[in-house]
């Protein structure tokens, strides 16, 4: 099919209304994304800069596209802002050199295409060298951002890296694969041409917070990463060469490397800032020009604190639709900061599928819609909507779980997606979800099983919240036995789980019960839990002096006993 990208560019400029549904190009990507891709390879070559080398369904290599066709134009590729030290500037050139010598460096202590490399950074400068010294030498990346010991063994032992880079003083979270450590010493000669991934090599393996559990990899292959990028740069957020794109306070093993790999390729800017620096300040937020900014509610929410004047620097903001639907927060900041004759959308990442996968029109078509569920499948990918019985049959109605194609080897979908008449809003997800992150449970209630000696068994219980968006609460249950909780035992909880696995990991609240719970097999029975809790037995249960009476007393059996590690059946106790 013929696609007229220019054209495509002005209507997503303009924006349309989402009333008549997904623009006559937008439902013909779906069928032909081939064609689709081919016309926005062509349209991205420009003019001035080297053409792309990588050829959709053929060949990709991301170290050229990404960075070595911008290196004539002296342009920033990363700008990162901390507190003590201000704003720090890498250029394309110089992050050439610096990967082109980092690679010379690994390629000599064995670094060869399809090696596993681990990249425990957080986002900035290091993260980036590394990340394209790995590309260029056609390496398989695991972004890794540095988490507590438990967590990082965790997916340490699922990843089994063949190499890791890392920091010095992150060796201590490294432990037993300290010897995979590659070196960087920024002495390497680069002197070899960058590697060329085929369409189906997986050219990263991620830890997606979307799949279930989180510690599970989902490979990322070359096509889709490149493909993604691409599709995103251009169509979802606009972006041309020297544009800035930034995404404060987005969690990054879901968007990361989707939004570098975007910016790079259109030879734009990615403006990276901490959420803890714009707490103190926000002022920095504003000293650039951004092309696209993406808005969590914490970036909202601090905004409105600090009563932010008019954003003029803001040509186009987006936001995760998957996060809390607060349309009157919302619209206060877009008030506030005088946003509501600036384009606006909802953009669903997933770095695991290569980048976008649901987004919505960016323009401004109603100013009292500025904020809305609306959303449609990205363009240029296949899709279906799945049936939510989990069957693997087609949707009979017109709710489904959205679903990319082919879905072969692909986690399940956990979207649903409602339609209703031509237009497609977001409905929500399958199960229980924090904005739509898996929550780990099993991974918090085995760091409480040792280690704090008031607890004899926890348990971690999902609760709707209700809303357009069925958004879950995750409450832990902490069970002390035959003894009261100690004042200051929520904290203690608190400091283990973010000391041991890391901040995201804390519940929204802990609920304490004088009580033992139910066990199966030695292991806490988190069915009986839940529907204990949900009953209000264990709260009946936690306030009645005869049950409190026979509770003290099975703790002065269990002191002598020690546990049996079994209980007998609900209905006995």
């Amino acid at each position: 099919m013929p696609f007229d990208v220019k054209d495509i560019l002005r209507q997503l400029d303009t924006g349309f209304a989402p009333d008549a549904g997904a623009p006559p190009w937008w439902q013909e990507s779906w069928e032909d994304p081939e064609g689709f891709a081919a016309a926005l390879v062509e349209a991205h070559a420009g003019k001035g800069v080297p053409p792309p080398k990588s050829r959709p369904g053929q060949q990709y290599d991301f170290f050229h596209d990404l960075v070595v066709r911008h290196v004539a134009l002296e342009r920033p590729a990363f700008r990162a802002y901390a507190r003590v030290q201000g704003w720090q500037t890498v250029g394309y050139r110089a992050l050439h050199d610096l990967a082109a010598r980092r690679a010379s460096e690994w390629a000599e202590q064995g670094v060869v295409p399809g090696a596993k490399v681990c990249l425990v950074h957080g986002v900035g400068q290091e993260l980036l060298v590394s990340l394209l010294a790995t590309l260029r030498l056609g390496g398989c990346f695991t972004l890794l951002p540095p988490l507590g010991p438990r967590a990082m063994a965790t997916r340490l032992e699922a990843l089994t890296p063949e190499f890791i880079a890392a920091e010095p003083h992150q060796l201590p979270l490294l432990r037993g694969h300290e010897k995979l450590l590659l070196k960087s010493r920024g002495g390497g000669a680069p002197g070899f041409t960058s590697h060329t991934y085929k369409p189906a090599d997986v050219v990263g393996l991620l830890f997606s917070p979307l799949v279930d559990p989180p510690h599970t990899l989902v490979p990322l292959t070359a096509e889709n990463a490149w493909k993604g990028a691409l599709g995103d740069g251009m169509l979802t957020f606009g972006l041309a060469p020297g544009d800035m794109l930034a995404a404060p306070d987005f969690p990054v093993l879901q968007h990361q490397p989707a939004l570098l790999f975007t910016t790079l390729l259109r030879g734009a800017t990615y403006l990276h800032l901490e959420l803890a620096d714009l707490e103190h300040n926000p002022a920095p937020l504003l000293e650039h020009p951004l092309r696209a900014l993406g808005v969590t509610p914490r970036l909202r929410d601090l905004l409105l604190r600090h009563r932010t004047g008019a954003m003029r620097n803001v040509l186009h903001w987006f936001r995760n639709p998957e996060e809390p639907y607060d349309a009157q927060a919302w619209r206060a900041w877009v008030k506030q900061c005088g946003l509501q004759a600036v384009p606006s959308s909802n953009v669903l990442i997933d770095a695991a599928a290569g980048g976008a996968v649901l987004v919505s029109s960016r323009g401004v078509n109603d100013p009292h819609a500025d904020v809305h569920t609306d959303v449609f499948p990205v363009p240029g990918r296949r899709w279906t909507l799945k049936d939510p019985n989990v069957s693997g049959q087609g949707a009979p109605a017109d709710v489904g779980v959205f679903t990319l194609l082919p879905d072969k080897g692909r986690p399940p979908g956990h979207v649903l997606l409602a339609r209703i008449r031509s237009r497609y809003h977001y409905g929500g997800t399958m199960g229980f979800r924090h904005d739509g992150h898996a929550y780990p449970s099993k991974e918090v209630t085995s760091v409480l099983e040792s280690g704090l000696p008031f607890l004899v068994g926890t348990s971690v219980v999902p609760v709707s919240t209700g809303g357009l968006a069925s958004h879950s609460r995750f409450i832990l249950l902490a069970f002390t036995g035959s003894e009261p909780a100690p004042p200051s035992s929520g904290q203690e909880i608190e400091r283990r789980i973010e000391m041991m696995l890391g901040r995201d990991f804390l519940p929204d609240r802990i609920e304490f019960f004088p009580l033992f719970p139910h066990r199966k097999k030695g292991a806490v029975d988190d069915a009986w839990c839940a529907t204990q809790f949900f009953t209000g037995a264990l709260h009946r249960k936690a306030t009645d002096p005869l049950f409190q009476a026979l509770t003290a007393l099975r703790g002065r059996l269990l002191e002598r006993t020690g546990p049996s590690g079994e209980d007998g059946p609900p209905g006995t106790r």
